[in-house]
């Protein structure tokens, strides 16, 4: 489905798909797998962790690498499930970390 999914309920579902079972909430998506630093080392299929876009203290939203500098995530309610640029707005400076799942 496209829509009716948060971020972090549509990494959740994703990964389903394909047999891991992974925590449901973005902060706790935080913590799964092996931690990526470096956008250079990321691998399409990592889970992508952002501060929150008001609160840079905390975890705020998650979405999954594609590759080419894009992830796909659940934005909003009223855009659904998108691709963007890991250089688009202020992703670049939101970006905390990826985490790999699956190696």
């Amino acid at each position: 489905p496209s829509t009716g999914f948060d971020c972090s309920g549509l990494v959740w579902y994703v990964y389903k798909q394909f047999g891991y079972n992974i925590s449901r909430t973005a902060a706790t998506q935080a913590c799964d797998g092996r931690n990526i630093a470096n956008k250079s080392d990321l691998k399409p299929g990592d889970i992508l962790i952002f501060k929150d876009y008001m609160n840079y203290s905390a975890i705020g939203h998650v979405g999954i690498y594609i590759g080419n500098n894009e992830f796909i995530h659940a934005n909003d309610e009223s855009t659904g499930v998108i691709i963007t640029s890991l250089d688009y707005g202020k992703y670049p400076e939101r970006f905390i970390s990826g985490r790999r799942i699956v190696d």
